[in-house]
């Protein structure tokens, strides 16, 4: 038997940012905690700041939809998480904004063993869900076990699980496959929330390894809650809006605001309008136009760093497209792209370079990677290729503006016109964003624009679905590097953070070359609030914790 260590913190911060980088993009600072010395934590307080109760008031939030389901351990898209970290609540969660430290939500504390394999949390003991059923170890056992069963999404961030032991009612054991570096830092994941066993069966949920065929209690899900959340979901309308309210039998102290609102509106200047004349409080998706012109009348605007990134994807299939198939091709491309542009032109400096498809502050990357602008190379690498006339590619994109406020239209325009000057002739074609999303989760895309958010702050969280044969995006772009693939998993599993990190660059370099994604830009995001809100701040997992939201 392996002796074990108790912490109230991980052994290992799982953000080790760059000096240079942070002074660079203004994200916050970061270091990496020595495994010989925990840092300790009162265990026994909340993890953030009490919320004194108000009532009677109603906040609503503005923003473009992608939803596809409310269901917690299904959701996987970019509205979703703020929604979900408001009625589910994680076993750990980060220190305020400071996402290097991982700390007790509903554990208290966790031991982990001198292999690295065993993690074992303690529960706290007067956590109930809405349901006013008590948290359980099997609860956890059940919301673990249904992720990966569910095979839906976000199932592969179970892939470093082996199994889970209930020990006691408030005592479970999660057992690894192999030691993880980033495991802490995954379960701050929304798809990691904890529901009530109990309720989710009720209504036909599973986590049996059947559950992908015989689970059916996602569209229970989509409209009810079964979480320990401060907000319970009172319904979801479809492309219309989202409406939470208050939990009355919270764990904490009460939420400050008795409902909040969050309404589906795609077009910028609308949101725009709605918020200046008080009909909204807080607009999420203004583009870089509108929020000038809002802070111009007076408005406010809360500035956050992302760890986003919005990239450009080509697919590596000759089926899709006989052109972009070609590696040259894609690095043509690569190379054609005007960057500075991007951020000057159209982003008014609100964002930096994305040298590759892990964000500028995470460990292992390197802010002068990347393609330069250099469009003489990207003729003669057409040539190289057989295109030295060019050809002819659809550019599908999503409508809808991106963090930072930058409208995917413009942005695609952009690409268009930097590949034209080139001899690429690029078919803008706009789509809502739930029917992109599909086409391009499909495979059916020869090229388009997307946004990542991260499910959780770690490299492993891009590497994997980036860089490994059939991992969530490599497969939209039919992308099969095995030699890749096995340095992003191998990364994964290194526990010291210099070799991590230069395996992380290694990784990015190679992924670099064969050029199936190119990162364009890490936006800084932009949010137009009302002259009531109080307490918003920007989180680069789910947008914001509603729980501090309240309003004069």
């Amino acid at each position: 038997m392996n002796r074990s260590r108790r912490y109230v913190l991980p052994i290992l911060s799982l953000l080790v940012l760059l000096a240079l980088v942070v002074a660079a993009c203004g994200a916050p600072p970061a270091t990496q905690a020595p495994a010989e010395q925990p840092t300790q934590a009162p265990a026994e307080q909340p993890t953030q700041a009490p919320a004194p109760a108000e009532g009677g008031k109603t906040l609503v939030i503005a923003r473009v939809f992608d939803i596809r389901t409310l269901d917690p351990e299904r959701q996987y898209e970019l509205t979703p998480p703020m929604i979900m970290h408001a009625v589910y609540e994680n076993l750990v969660t980060f220190e305020g904004t400071d996402y290097t430290k991982v700390v007790p939500f509903l554990a208290k504390s966790w031991d982990i063993s001198d292999d690295g394999l065993v993690y074992t949390f303690h529960l706290r003991d007067d956590v109930k869900f809405s349901s006013g059923n008590p948290l359980t170890a099997a609860d956890v056992k059940f919301s673990f076990e249904r992720l990966r069963n569910l095979k839906d999404n976000p199932a592969w961030l179970m892939d470093v699980v082996d199994k889970i032991d209930v020990v006691d009612d408030h005592t479970v054991a999660i057992t690894l496959t192999e030691p993880n570096a980033a495991f802490l830092a995954m379960l701050v994941s929304p798809n990691f929330g904890i529901v009530d066993s109990k309720t989710v069966m009720e209504h036909g949920g599973t986590a049996d390894p059947d559950a992908d065929t015989k689970d059916k209690a996602t569209e229970w899900l989509d409209q009810n809650s079964a979480g320990t959340g401060p907000y319970i979901l009172k319904g979801w309308t479809r492309d219309v809006e989202v409406v939470l309210e208050k939990n009355p039998n919270y764990w904490r102290q009460p939420a400050k605001l008795d409902k909040i609102i969050i309404k589906n509106v795609t077009d910028s200047a609308t949101q725009r309008m709605m918020v200046s004349r008080g009909d909204i409080d807080v607009a999420q998706n203004m583009d870089i136009d509108a929020i000038e012109a809002y802070k111009k009348e007076g408005g406010r605007v809360v500035e956050g760093n992302t760890m986003d990134m919005i990239y450009l994807a080509m697919t590596t299939s000759p089926e899709i497209s006989e052109p972009l198939s070609h590696k040259e091709v894609r690095q043509a491309v690569a190379y054609a792209i005007d960057y500075d542009g991007i951020i000057n032109q159209l982003m008014h400096g609100a964002a930096i370079r994305l040298p590759s498809i892990i964000p500028v502050g995470l460990l292992g990357t390197d802010p002068n990677l990347g393609y330069p602008h250099d469009p003489a190379k990207a003729k003669e690498l057409l040539a190289q290729a057989g295109y030295a006339d060019g050809f002819k590619v659809k550019m599908v994109f999503p409508t809808r503006t991106f963090a930072g406020g930058l409208a995917a239209e413009t942005l695609a325009a952009k690409i268009q016109a930097d590949l034209a000057e080139v001899g690429i002739t690029v078919e803008l074609e706009p789509r809502e964003p739930v029917s992109h999303l599909a086409d391009y989760r499909a495979g059916k895309l020869a090229m388009t624009i997307s946004p990542w958010t991260p499910d959780f702050l770690d490299p492993h969280g891009w590497a994997i679905p980036f860089g490994v044969p059939g991992g969530s995006a490599a497969k939209r772009v039919h992308y099969e590097n095995k030699e890749v693939g096995d340095l992003a998993i191998a990364a994964g599993r290194e526990t010291d953070p210099e070799k991590r990190a230069q395996m992380y660059l290694e990784f990015q370099k190679k992924l670099l070359e064969d050029a199936p994604f190119i990162g364009l830009i890490q936006p800084k995001v932009l949010i137009a609030i009302g002259p009531d809100v109080e307490g918003y701040v920007f989180n680069p997992v789910w947008w914001v914790d509603l729980y501090g939201l309240s309003k004069k």
